[in-house]
């Protein structure tokens, strides 16, 4: 026999010992509880199986219980439950959209890369560099130690007198250092500085080039880049480099005199 679900108007079709009194059915597509054998006044529409039509409408289809499993049909609270609850057709147009919004913001990304890298990389987290070793500031001087200075007067035959002060500057890193510069500063009774002067370490002249070479000669002689190369760079832990500077004509009232490391390099990282 056919029963319509009063709420929805969808038949189903049960077998007709189903239809007893009190029994009650709860319809898969809307859930709406109601008895099989319904008043009169509801017009419930009972037919036979030749009556059943299938040309209706796809709101009326017709749900048939299936043959020999009548447990199927039980649902809650003692109702039978007509028939399988009709599946949603999924629709392709959610994934077409979210593909294209990935789409769009990978060229997006893709383009900022090319055009405007340094943009992109100020919102990156910045690589931490594997360094090997201890770590040292450049032009980190804290533990170039110097020693053996000393300081003296000489005449020389074409400037005059001249005032020297030389020395060691011993590397006290644990790494290589190279072109290490010192600086040297005059001062008066008063502790007041007059002059100063920095030289890069690595050249040095002889006693008898003090007394004989002219200004020039000299200050070419101390600065030689050769020297200076081959003395001052790379300069390993515990070595020491040897450091001369030279004041041409000294100021009258010179008391004492001061030496401090100004710079100290890393070797380039090979």
């Amino acid at each position: 026999m056919h029963i319509t679900c009063p709420n929805c108007s969808t038949k189903f079709s049960l077998p007709d010992e189903m239809f007893k009194d009190g029994a009650q059915a709860r319809c898969t597509v809307c859930d709406e509880v109601f008895p099989l054998i319904q008043p009169a006044e509801h017009n419930v529409e009972v037919e036979s199986q030749e009556e059943i039509s299938f040309s209706e409408s796809p709101e009326m289809e017709e749900t048939i219980a299936p043959d020999g499993n009548m447990d199927a049909l039980i649902g809650e609270e003692g109702t039978f439950g007509l028939g399988e609850p009709k599946k949603k057709k999924k629709s392709g147009k959610g994934c077409l959209v979210f593909f294209l919004i990935l789409l769009l913001l990978g060229g997006a990304c893709a383009g900022a890369w090319y055009f405007a890298p340094e943009l992109v990389n100020r919102f990156l987290p910045m690589k931490e560099k594997a360094q090997s070793g201890p770590v040292t500031v450049a032009n980190d001087v804290s533990r170039i130690s110097l020693k053996n200075i000393s300081q003296y007067y000489i005449t020389n035959e074409k400037i005059g007198q001249i005032f020297v002060i030389e020395g060691d500057a011993e590397n006290r890193f644990g790494v290589p250092k190279e072109l290490i510069k010192v600086e040297a500063t005059l001062y008066d009774a008063n502790n007041v500085a007059i002059v100063a002067k920095q030289q890069l370490a690595g050249s040095s002249v002889s006693l008898f080039q003090l007394q004989v070479l002219a200004k020039e000669e000299l200050a070419d002689a101390l600065n030689n880049k050769v020297e200076i190369l081959t003395n001052n760079t790379n300069v390993m832990p515990t070595k020491s480099v040897h450091f001369m500077v030279v004041f041409y004509d000294p100021p009258k009232g010179v008391a004492e005199f001061g030496v401090k490391v100004v710079e100290a390099k890393n070797p380039p990282v090979q």
